[in-house]
C-alpha cells in the first residue's frame, strides 16, 4: 500500500495540472474571442463610417449626373428624331437608372456627356455662324446696294458677263510656232 499511496497522490497532482491547464486554456479561448468581438466591433464601426461617406459622396454625384441629364442631354434628346417617343422615353428610363446607381464611370454615360457636349458646341457654333452670315448680309446690302456704291475710282462693274466664246482668238492654235516667232523677234 505504501507504493500505492505516491501513485495516487501523483494521479491526483496530475488531475490538478489537467484542471489548472484546462482553466489555462479556456482563460485563452475566452479572451481571444473577446479580442476578437472588440476587433469585430471596431472594424464595423469603420465600416458604417466609411459607407456613411460614400453615401455622401454618392449623393454629390447623383446630383451632379442628374443636372447632367435635366441640362445637356435633355437638349441633346429632345434634338434627336426618333421614330418613336417610347425608344427615347426607355433610353430615358436607362440613363435615369444610372443616375440612380451612381454610375458616372459607366462607358454609356461618359459617350452620352460627349456627345451632348459635342451637340450643344455644334449648336453654339452654327448659332454663331447665322449670326454673322446675317451681319454680313446687311453689311453687303447696306454697302453695295446701289450700283454707284460699287465702283472705285473709274473702275466700274462689266455691263455683261464675258462667255469664253466672247473672246477672239489669233492665231495662237500653233503654241510652239508662236513661242519661235517671239523669240525670233527678240535676238
Amino acid at each position: 500500500m505504501a507504493t500505492d499511496a505516491p501513485d495516487v497522490a501523483k494521479a491526483m497532482d496530475t488531475d490538478k495540472s489537467d484542471k489548472s491547464d484546462k482553466k489555462t486554456d479556456m482563460t485563452n479561448i475566452l479572451q481571444h474571442i473577446k479580442n476578437l468581438e472588440t476587433n469585430n466591433n471596431s472594424l464595423s464601426s469603420k465600416l458604417q463610417e466609411a459607407e456613411a461617406r460614400n453615401g455622401k459622396l454618392s449623393a454629390k454625384t447623383r446630383e451632379g449626373m442628374q443636372s447632367a441629364l435635366d441640362s445637356l442631354m435633355k437638349k441633346w434628346m429632345d434634338a434627336v428624331e426618333t421614330k418613336d417617343d417610347k425608344v427615347k422615353d426607355s433610353f430615358k428610363d436607362g440613363l435615369n437608372k444610372l443616375v440612380e446607381k451612381s454610375a458616372e464611370d459607366n462607358g454609356v454615360w461618359q459617350m452620352m456627356v460627349a456627345a451632348s457636349s459635342l451637340h450643344e458646341r455644334q449648336t453654339h457654333d452654327l448659332d454663331e455662324l447665322r449670326t454673322l452670315n446675317s451681319e454680313l448680309k446687311t453689311k453687303v446690302d447696306g454697302m453695295y446696294g446701289d450700283v454707284e456704291s460699287r465702283t472705285v475710282g473709274r473702275k466700274a462693274k462689266a455691263g455683261e458677263q464675258l462667255a469664253r466664246e466672247d473672246v477672239p482668238t489669233e492665231s495662237g492654235d500653233d503654241l510652239w510656232g508662236d513661242f519661235a516667232k517671239s523669240i525670233g523677234s527678240v535676238y
